[in-house]
């Protein structure tokens, strides 16, 4: 990632999105505000039809859409279960690399007493934030935290925000594991429930090593993993899950659902005209303080 430009990752992410929002039939996750926010190539891609005709056929949708079935799903699941924190009265919901995720956009307003923290790379954030000023001004339940995962604790990060110890959150961790390494996810988990107080929930996701993939998927998770080194931002990080469910045990997790690609796509892309369905390469894990 380049000094003072947001990730190119994140960027494609959001193009994903603004495409899914824009051109299916019925979008699994809507994100209005998605074109907006990636970058210029991304919507002048998206502004040429035969680009979009193609992206959108059905032998990309079999397997792009993987990629999208991912990008997407990960939203819709992580913000199913922040609606129901909500009801269930955690009023703190935090970012963990946030990238050019859109929910201060979308929902902020909607729930002035939930105080959201975007936490991010300082060079990813500024490049967002001049992206949000052109909507008009930041809701005041919005907080931005500078972190460098890779030097920093997050605590460390969120103790120089107004983020209550003592209160329950919610931490929503997408996209961000796959370029980690294992030592410096495993480090951050450990690090939320060292503060985070007892129901506090933690949203991620997190790749399966191809190496354990067969057929398309483990060539399709391989491609993908030699194009982000092309742009930089290579993915270091993979687990096993009975691994990680026994580091997290130790930890003081539970485990409330740890969800394969087979079930995200049975959950949200059953029978789907469009064929996008999740890939099998990535897992959604929901934990929650004891």
């Amino acid at each position: 990632m380049k000094a003072g430009r947001s990730s190119k990752t994140a960027e494609a992410a959001a193009a994903l999105r603004a495409n899914h929002y824009l051109h299916s039939q019925e979008p699994v996750f809507s994100d209005p505000y998605a074109l907006e926010l990636t970058s210029f190539g991304w919507r002048k891609l998206l502004s040429i039809p035969i680009f979009t005709k193609v992206m959108n056929s059905n032998v990309m949708n079999h397997t792009l859409g993987l990629l999208t079935g991912q990008v997407v799903a990960r939203s819709r699941f992580t913000e199913d279960l922040l609606l129901q924190a909500i009801e269930n009265n955690i009023q703190q919901y935090v970012l963990v690399g946030a990238g050019l995720d859109s929910f201060v956009l979308r929902l902020a307003e909607k729930y002035p007493q939930l105080k959201i923290f975007e936490v991010d790379h300082p060079d990813t954030q500024k490049a967002k934030r001049a992206k949000l000023k052109k909507f008009g001004t930041i809701p005041a339940n919005v907080e931005f935290v500078a972190i460098d995962f890779e030097k920093e604790h997050l605590f460390d990060a969120l103790a120089r925000s107004s983020y209550q110890q003592k209160q329950a959150g919610f931490f929503s961790w997408l996209g961000t594991t796959h370029y980690l390494t294992p030592q410096t996810t495993l480090a951050t988990l450990a690090n939320i429930a060292s503060f985070a107080a007892p129901s506090s929930e933690v949203v991620m996701d997190y790749s399966i090593d191809y190496k354990e993939l067969k057929g398309f998927e483990k060539f399709g998770s391989f491609a993908v993993s030699q194009f982000t080194r092309l742009l930089k931002e290579p993915l270091i990080g993979a687990f096993g899950s009975q691994g990680l469910h026994l580091a997290m045990a130790k930890m003081g997790y539970e485990i409330v659902a740890d969800l394969s690609g087979h079930d995200i796509t049975e959950r949200y892309f059953k029978n789907r005209q469009d064929h996008i369905r999740h890939t099998v390469a990535t897992h959604m894990l929901h934990l929650r303080i004891m």
